[in-house]
């Protein structure tokens, strides 16, 4: 179907009834509004200003109470439908009796006092680790701190490679000083003292020692008893602070466990709101009426009809085509078999709307492509185990996200396929474990990957000159419908002549095809080459010019045995796989020789390591087909470019909003 036919909408209504219009138009998900904001009634800008506060307190709430609570519905399991059932009246009514303001307040407070202490213990472990540095000192720290008339204590360290310096500086001011180190070790890098001086000498000496590597510590003035008592004074209080901490945290969680589930759901109801007002905003504006303006599917036109009239009878809804001049957003539309696809066009760039839907011409070689890569019957039986487990357990996957996990359904059919005619389950493990089914595993296979390499190569390459050919192709057609024939012509069907007519010549000079097969490709590439030369040089001024464009175009052919190479990676990845399979087989099958254990050993490294081998192939025959459609496919006839369609709908992050 490819992209869907789209109707441009506009919908005049009374004010009185604009807040139902707009609840209507959200709960059919299939509206996308169009307009610029600023251009709603006042009484709209008041709303979205309320709900763009409470959204905000509410992300405040999640943000802060999250890493609190224990939330009984994971990540993955709300990612995959498992979400609570609740209406839209059901969230008003609880948005109603929520103050959302007070419990702010409440967990603002809370969370205050917590950085609070944590700042008071961040503080008190520093100063513990800044005193355990000074164990060694035997007076108390009150001559460091305070000091006496006539004496004031100065804390440091020094740099072990610069003490003797240090010592030397010192020692020229010895009746004023006096010097009291750590113990010296050998390995001590950083040696800490303290130093006594008379305080009529105290600059001149400290200068003097700075300048020798002294590096001042400074120790908090409230400490003047010795480091010991000081030290059980710093624990004590950190033993106090942490269960201050613990007290404030678990108040924090029992907000979180009290609060979380409404706050979820008032997530999704400010959510839904917002959006809902800011749609609104984009509505003009008379003294009694409202317009808005949106797209919609046609095939959706008739029901949108039916409720927004159900709102209001005074109503007046008018639909028309996209203008020629007129750029609507992109909805790829396709069916049950090519829709799993659409992501994959999507995360390139969804098509213009006028465009050319590339989804279902690149499903079949992406379908192909993946099976070649992953190649084994046995991991695509475990991917589909596992995909049939995960649809038995979730029944309400969300529809986007079901179309992915398919997509990785189809994939595993054409890898379980290509695993049976390439001779691959789980590697070798036929042949290494199970060699009575060797007769029917051989019975099945069409390719060898292992042991005649260039024959799958040589698909890899034919399937690539295949998937090019048809982008041309593609491309060319879109030239014609477009009203551009000489450049379907000249940049489109020459090269595929070009590049056909020479690989058949060197499929006949090979011997694979009849031989009158060379004179049939020597006639297509030498008219595609003249196409060629002639399109690159028609609009150049003089012969000279118009050949040496034409030169330059034909060097570009180099570009498409480029691209054709790059096919390659079809074989390398299921060699990798079938050959990854075979280490695992082998390492498996030498643990099973450890006496009493081996079994168990070998049941680790099998399972293990086919696990393992699993997930990175599938990544790799994801990503590297995904290349080969982006790059060499998209290159030759699709630019995407589109805006996709998004319509307004209800928030469900974390609800399932029932109509």
């Amino acid at each position: 179907m490819g992209v869907a036919k789209l109707r441009k909408a506009e919908l005049y209504y009374h004010k009185s009834v604009h807040e139902e219009i707009a609840a209507a138009l959200q709960e059919t998900g299939v509206c996308q509004i169009i307009g610029e904001p600023g251009g709603g009634p006042a009484s709209v800008e008041a709303r979205l200003s309320e709900s763009t506060e409470r959204l905000a307190d509410v992300r405040y709430l999640m943000r802060t109470l999250t890493p609190h609570f224990n939330d009984p519905i994971s990540s993955l399991d709300r990612m995959l439908g498992e979400r609570p059932v609740v209406s839209m009246s059901d969230l008003t009514d609880l948005a109603r009796k929520t103050d959302l303001s007070s419990l702010c307040t409440r967990v603002r407070g809370l969370e205050h006092d917590i950085g609070a202490v944590r700042l008071e213990l961040s503080q008190a472990r520093a100063n513990q680790t800044l005193l355990e540095n000074f164990r060694f000192l035997p007076y108390p720290l009150s001559a460091v701190t305070e000091g006496t008339r006539t004496l004031t204590g100065v804390a440091g360290v020094v740099r072990a490679e610069q003490l003797k310096e240090f010592r030397a500086a010192q020692d020229s001011f010895a009746e004023d000083t006096e010097l009291v180190t750590e113990p010296l070790g050998e390995k001590v890098q950083d040696v800490h003292l303290v130093l006594f001086l008379t305080r009529q000498r105290a600059s001149e000496v400290l200068e003097a020692c700075v300048k020798k590597g002294l590096s001042v510590v400074e120790i908090p003035p409230e400490f003047t008893g010795t480091v010991e008592e000081e030290m059980a004074r710093l624990a004590a209080s950190v033993a106090a602070l942490e269960e201050k901490e613990a007290g404030l945290i678990q108040d924090m969680e029992k907000e979180a466990e009290a609060w979380m589930p409404s706050v979820q759901r008032l997530s999704d109801y400010w959510n839904s709101l917002t959006d809902r007002y800011t749609a609104l905003e984009r509505s003009g504006e008379t003294d009694r009426t409202l317009l808005t303006r949106f797209w919609l599917p046609a095939k959706d036109a008739e029901a949108v009809q039916k409720k927004i009239e159900a709102v209001s009878p005074h109503v007046a809804l008018f639909m028309s085509d996209p203008a020629p001049d007129e750029e609507p957003p992109t909805l790829l539309q396709n069916g049950d078999y090519v829709r799993p696809f659409n992501i994959l066009t999507e995360l390139y760039s969804p098509p213009k709307y006028r465009g050319i839907d590339p989804t279902p011409l690149l499903a079949p070689f992406f379908f192909l492509f993946f099976g070649m890569c992953l190649g084994d019957a046995g991991y695509a039986i475990v991917m589909l185990a596992a995909i049939w487990l995960l649809f038995r357990k979730y029944r309400h996957v969300p529809l986007g996200v079901r179309d992915f996990i398919v997509l990785f359904a189809f994939s595993a059919v054409s890898t379980f396929v290509y695993g049976i005619i390439s001779g691959s389950f789980f590697g070798n493990f036929i042949d290494s474990f199970l060699p009575f089914l060797v007769p029917v595993k051989n019975a099945l296979m069409l390719v060898d990957p292992m042991t005649n390499p260039m024959q799958v190569l040589g698909i890899s390459l034919l399937l690539g000159v295949i998937h090019l050919m048809f982008g041309l192709l593609i491309a060319a057609y879109d030239n014609f419908r477009n009203g551009q024939p000489v450049d379907a012509v000249g940049a489109n069907i020459s090269w595929f002549l070009l590049i056909v007519g020479l690989c058949l010549m060197g499929v006949a000079m090979g011997g694979m095809v009849p031989p009158h097969f060379q004179s049939v490709g020597q006639a297509m590439a030498i008219i595609g080459a003249v196409i060629i030369f002639w399109y690159a040089g028609r609009e150049k001024a003089g012969i000279f010019s118009k050949i040496i464009s034409g030169f330059l175009a034909l060097y570009g052919s180099t570009s498409y045995l480029g691209d054709i190479l790059s096919y390659s990676r079809l074989l390398a990845l299921g060699f990798g796989s079938a050959v990854i399979g075979m280490i695992i087989n082998l390492l498996g099958g030498m643990a099973a020789d450890i006496p009493y254990v081996g079994w168990l050993v070998a049941v680790v490294v099998i399972i293990g390591g086919h696990l393992f081998s699993i997930l990175i192939n599938i990544l790799g025959a994801f990503v590297h087909p995904l290349r080969l459609q982006y790059v060499e496919f998209f290159g030759k006839f699709y630019t995407g470019g589109g805006e996709p369609f998004t319509p307004l709908t209800l928030s469900g992050e974390f609800v399932s909003v029932k109509q």
